[in-house]
């Protein structure tokens, strides 16, 4: 625990240093104390667990991401459209969404793409589904078409679907 503790001390001490630029003897002294608490916060929070199920998920998720971006994209120039409309073409409903995911990390991640995609809002999580809000109920049946989660699935580490959520 020490080691990690000081390695990321060290590291963020490091960014900290090619960020800032200043090499005040308060600076200096305010940014170690700052990344030694960053460090223990992160240490009690369980950032650096040995499962390394992170590390996997970010490997992977540049195959995803261009995906999502164009997915945001093509929701923008939906949601403006309707925003710029004469008659203001919505239908706002709420629905439930499978959550096929099995870790609490993809289910999150899952929820959180929901909220960024414009026109669509995460209301409530739960263990196998999301309660979403959509602006008009087009968004929705693509939405329930499952076509996000199955990507975000394809995502999720191998580990995380053979054991169960922490």
């Amino acid at each position: 625990m020490l080691f990690r503790l000081l390695l990321a001390t060290f590291v963020l001490f490091i960014l900290w240093i090619l960020l800032s630029g200043y090499f005040g003897a308060l600076l200096l002294s305010l940014g170690v104390l700052s990344c030694v608490f960053v460090a223990w916060v992160s240490e009690k929070f369980g950032l650096f667990r040995s499962d390394f199920s992170t590390l996997k998920l970010t490997l992977k998720i540049p195959v995803f991401l261009p995906w999502f971006f164009i997915e945001v994209v093509k929701s923008n120039i939906d949601v403006c459209w309707r925003i710029l409309h004469p008659k203001l073409p919505i239908e706002p409903n709420v629905m439930t969404v499978d959550a096929s995911q099995h870790s609490d990390l993809a289910t999150a991640i899952y929820a959180n793409c929901i909220t960024l995609t414009p026109g669509t809002y995460s209301l409530d999580l739960d263990d196998n589904s999301i309660e979403v809000h959509s602006l008009t109920k087009a968004l929705a049946k693509e939405l329930q078409t499952g076509e996000m989660s199955r990507r975000i699935s394809l995502i999720e580490p191998k580990s995380a679907k053979n054991s169960s959520s922490e």
